[in-house]
């Protein structure tokens, strides 16, 4: 029984040959509350306590799930006597404040109907035009390296994450939530 240190996203803290060991997937945040890999200290300490409630039998490999970082695209109309800026906004207000990252668990779905109906209940809006979500990429800017198929993940309007366990993450909600109001 060896413990293996976690040098990359995909090494494991834990037993490596034990098919009937429990799989454990973690991440952590950083100063700004941003998703990140977890150091090795968090490792340790997450073994040992974990040691106090499995069987001398029971393996447990504790790992770093993936980070799908994503952009949302939105438009939506607006009804004639409100006030389009001011309506936009709160869109974007109920966006950023329902991708807040404490509202996510590693390998859930995003349901993009559900998040049509938010948008189409706040005060003003008419209909949501569109709704995209894209994958950014350290190719984008200061995001993970996983790049994900966003649109062959997506059936029947749920946007599914990775059968590797993962967790998508809206990290620059200012920049990545982009909305325009059309006619």
């Amino acid at each position: 029984d060896e413990d293996i240190a976690p040098e990359s996203i995909n090494s494991v803290y834990g037993e490596l040959n034990n098919p009937f060991a429990i799989n454990m997937y973690v991440l952590s945040y950083d100063e700004d509350k941003k998703l990140t890999e977890p150091n090795e200290l968090v490792f340790r300490n997450l073994s040992n306590y974990m040691s106090q409630y499995r069987m001398l039998t029971d393996g447990l490999n504790i790992t770093t799930a993936f980070v799908i970082n994503i952009g949302i695209y939105f438009e939506i109309s607006v009804l004639h006597n409100f006030n389009q800026k001011e309506v936009l906004d709160n869109a974007m207000t109920e966006l950023t404040e329902y991708f807040e990252i404490d509202n996510w668990q590693i390998s859930q779905p995003i349901e993009l109907s559900s998040v049509e109906i938010m948008i189409s209940k706040i005060n003003g809006a008419r209909t949501v035009g569109s709704l995209r979500i894209v994958n950014l990429t350290s190719n984008d800017g200061n995001y993970s390296t996983n790049e994900y198929d966003i649109e062959a993940a997506t059936i029947n309007k749920i946007l599914y994450p990775s059968m590797d366990p993962s967790i998508f993450e809206v990290k620059f909600p200012g920049r990545d939530i982009v909305g325009r109001v059309i006619s």
